[in-house]
């Protein structure tokens, strides 16, 4: 039997990822953790097979769960998933000793079969495939958002990229329409949230 940690700081991904786990024969989810400090709390007294945890959540995000987590247990088994996965946050996952790392969307099939691996030990590394498309920016957008979050203002965009004001207009309704945001200034929030920006 695999016994399971699920950390989320969403009670219905949590919920629902262990109601999908548990339909499956040879899994125990010992615990639910709301977050980066409660799964810790949690390891200390009983180390789990495996923990699958979020990325981005408030506190403390995976990566300092994975760190405070391998120094208690520095064998322990942690599978990152990420609600929008970055090639560089898979580097970093990796680099940091996690032993996959997966998007949220990944089907069960293939978490089921990471979570046997991870446990049994048949694999040093899970994680699926990078598009050349990791973040839902294009290249032109992604530039626009940086000089954004640098401060700068339309014209002094349109400037540095060599491009049109009415230009840099239609990247930034591109941007807030694939981050879901009102505006430009809560755009630049959601993409550090998001980790394709970076402080």
């Amino acid at each position: 039997m695999i016994s399971i940690v699920i950390v989320d700081d969403h009670p219905i991904v949590r919920e629902g990822m262990e109601a999908m786990l548990l339909s499956e024969r040879g899994f125990k989810v010992n615990a639910l953790a709301e977050d980066g400090e409660d799964a810790v709390s949690i390891c200390r007294v009983n180390k789990p097979d495996v923990v699958l945890c979020d990325i981005r959540m408030p506190v403390m995000d995976g990566f300092e769960t994975l760190g405070r987590l391998r120094r208690i247990h520095p064998d322990i088994n942690v599978l990152m998933l990420a609600g929008m996965p970055l090639k560089d946050e898979e580097e970093r996952a990796r680099a940091m000793g996690a032993k996959g790392y997966l998007p949220k969307s990944v089907d069960i099939r293939i978490l089921v079969s990471a979570i046997r691996d991870i446990a049994s030990g048949a694999a040093d590394f899970v994680c699926e495939e990078f598009t050349s498309a990791q973040s839902p920016l294009s290249g032109r957008e992604l530039e626009v958002l940086k000089l954004l979050a640098e401060g700068r203002q339309r014209d002094e965009i349109a400037a540095a990229l060599g491009i049109g004001a009415e230009s840099v207009k239609t990247h930034l309704k591109g941007i807030m329409n694939k981050l879901d945001c009102p505006n430009a200034a809560s755009s630049v929030s959601k993409a550090y949230e998001l980790g394709i920006l970076r402080p």
